[in-house]
């Protein structure tokens, strides 16, 4: 048995869903897990969760940012930031969201912080465009 657990702070998103495989951003890439990968913690990126349920075969996708990731032998804990749906996407909302995030970096002073969580924000938006554009690139 491998299973999945994915929290956000506020709410339990996934709890002991069996799954065959996930792939996970990290702030170092990409993280393929599989049955029997080795224990691990990782800090998370922005991007696109994706795993795949043992039961149906069916793959789960969505976007997440920052947190935290471990493996272990009995599966993989998620607790993020946030998550995002491909349903609860607009596509125009997260366009006019990466456009602002541009504008805001290329015409204010921020701080570091300010730069970086503007910056956070823009990778999000933009995850979510590639997550409800996804079907349309591979066909």
């Amino acid at each position: 048995m491998f299973k999945l657990n994915l929290l956000t702070p506020e709410k339990k998103v996934v709890v002991d869903q069996e799954i065959t495989e996930a792939v996970i951003p990290t702030i170092s890439g990409e993280v393929d897990i599989l049955p029997g990968h080795v224990p691990m913690i990782a800090n998370l990126g922005t991007g696109i969760l994706k795993f795949k349920v043992k039961e149906t075969g069916s793959t789960f996708k969505a976007v997440i940012s920052s947190g935290y990731c471990e493996v272990n032998p009995e599966g993989v804990n998620i607790l993020t930031e946030s998550i995002q749906l491909k349903e609860e996407i607009s596509e125009e909302a997260a366009k006019a969201q990466v456009a602002a995030a541009n504008a805001k970096l290329t015409k204010e002073s921020l701080t570091d912080a300010q730069f970086e969580e503007t910056l956070k924000d823009a990778k999000k938006a933009q995850e979510g465009i590639n997550l409800v554009n996804e079907n349309i690139r591979h066909h």
